[in-house]
C-alpha cells in the first residue's frame, strides 16, 4: 500500500505544475522605519485544509507569503506538519478524515494510542514526493516576493531514516539548509521519527537565526545552545495537539526568548486531522524590557484556531544594548554546567 501511495504522490504532486502557477516576479521591499530599515517577520497560524491537488496548495500557501510582502516582511514562517493538507489527493481521504474527526482520539504522546508505527512504511514512501513539493512551491514563493520562506516542518528521509523537520528558502528561491527536530514527542517516537543531533545556526542577513521545531522549546538547552553559537533570532513551528492553556504554552517559546534573550518567532498549527486537534497562537517575542507592555509579546494572534498572520518588528541593536544594559545576562558556572550536560545527555 505504501509503495502504490508513494508513486500516486508523485504522479499528483509533479512540482512543475506548481512553479507554473507561481511564475512571475512580483518582488516586494523590505519595510523602512524611523528612517532605518527595520528587520520586519511574519508568523503564520493556520488551519488545516484539505486540498485535491497541489495547486490548490500552493495557493493556500501564496495567500499568507503574499501579505506578509506586502506589510515589508523580510521572513515568514510556517509551521510544524504543514504538510497535512496534502492527504486530501488520496482518493476518498476527506471522507476518512471527516469520519474520523467526528470521533474524539487521545492527544498525540497520551500514551493510549494504538501501535501507531504500522504508519510508519507509509510516511516513508510519501515523504519524498510530498517533501520535493512543498520545497518547490516555497522556492518559488521566495523567489516571487523576494522574502526568506521558512517551509514549516514536514517529514524528511535521510539515510533510510525518517526526520521531522523543514528548511530555510534565500529571498532568491535557494535553500540555504534543513533543521530537524532535536527533541521528539512520545507520538512521533512511537511512530519511529528519528532525532537529529546537528543543530545549526544560518548566518542569513537579517541576523543569525536557528530553526527548531516545537518540542525543541520546551527545552532550555536548545535556545542556550543556540546563543552560545551566535543566534539573535529563533523561528519556532508548533503543531500543538492539545486544547489551548496560557499555562501550557508557557512552557515554550516564551520563557525561552527570556532566558536566552534572542528573538522568537512562532508559527502554529491549528485544525483537526484524522481526529487530532491542532491549537496554538502564532506570535512574535523578545525579551521583556524591548516590549511595548514589559510582557515579552510583540505581537500575538486573537485565537488559538483559525487562520492568521501575525507580523511584528525585530530591532536587533536594541536587543544587543538590552543584553549589555542586563545585569544578570550571560552569567553561568561552566563547572556545573559541564557536568550537568554530561549528566543528562
Amino acid at each position: 500500500m505504501g509503495m502504490l501511495l508513494g508513486k500516486w504522490f508523485r504522479w499528483k504532486l509533479g512540482g512543475a505544475r506548481a512553479g507554473k502557477l507561481l511564475e512571475g516576479k512580483d518582488c516586494y521591499g523590505g519595510t523602512v522605519i524611523n528612517g532605518s530599515k527595520a528587520i520586519r517577520a511574519a508568523a503564520v497560524q493556520r488551519r488545516i485544509t484539505v486540498v485535491k491537488s497541489i495547486e490548490d496548495y500552493a495557493g493556500i500557501m501564496e495567500k499568507f507569503v503574499r501579505s506578509a510582502a506586502e506589510q515589508g516582511c523580510d521572513i515568514i514562517a510556517f509551521p510544524e506538519y504543514n504538510f497535512f493538507d496534502l492527504f486530501g489527493i488520496i482518493p476518498g481521504f476527506g471522507l476518512l478524515d471527516r469520519f474520523l474527526n467526528s470521533r474524539a482520539l487521545p492527544s498525540a504522546g497520551s500514551g493510549q494510542e494504538d501501535d501507531i508505527s504500522r504508519l510508519y512504511p507509509l510516511f516513508y514512501d510519501i515523504s519524498e514526493p510530498i517533501k520535493a513539493a512543498i520545497e518547490t512551491v516555497m522556492c518559488c514563493l521566495a523567489s516571487k516576493y523576494g522574502i526568506y520562506v521558512y517551509t514549516g516542518s514536514y517529514f524528511i528521509r535521510e539515510e533510510g531514516s525518517l526526520y521531522n523537520g523543514g528548511a530555510i528558502i534565500s529571498r532568491k528561491g535557494d535553500i540555504l539548509g534543513r533543521q530537524m527536530k532535536l527533541h521528539l514527542t512520545d507520538f512521533e517516537e512511537k511512530l519511529g521519527i528519528k532525532r537529529t543531533k546537528d543543530f545549526k545556526v544560518f548566518p542569513l542577513d537579517i541576523g543569525n537565526t536557528a530553526f527548531p521545531v516545537c518540542m525543541d522549546a520546551t527545552y532550555y538547552e536548545t535556545f542556550s545552545l543556540a546563543r552560545s553559537r551566535g543566534c539573535d533570532i529563533v523561528v519556532l513551528p508548533i503543531a500543538n495537539n492539545e486544547e489551548y492553556g496560557l499555562y501550557r504554552a508557557l512552557r515554550g517559546i516564551w520563557p525561552r526568548v527570556q532566558e536566552s534573550h534572542v528573538y522568537g518567532i512562532k508559527a502554529a498549527l491549528s485544525g483537526s486531522f484524522c481526529g487530532m486537534h491542532f491549537t496554538g497562537k502564532a506570535g512574535i517575542f523578545a525579551p521583556l524590557a524591548l516590549t511595548d507592555k514589559k510582557d515579552g509579546v510583540i505581537a500575538i494572534s486573537e485565537d488559538p484556531e483559525g487562520d492568521s498572520l501575525v507580523v511584528g518588528d525585530v530591532d536587533l541593536d536594541a536587543l544587543y544594548k538590552e543584553r549589555e544594559a542586563d545585569e544578570y545576562y550571560g552569567d553561568c558556572n561552566p563547572d556545573f554546567e559541564r557536568g550537568y550536560c554530561l549528566n543528562t545527555y
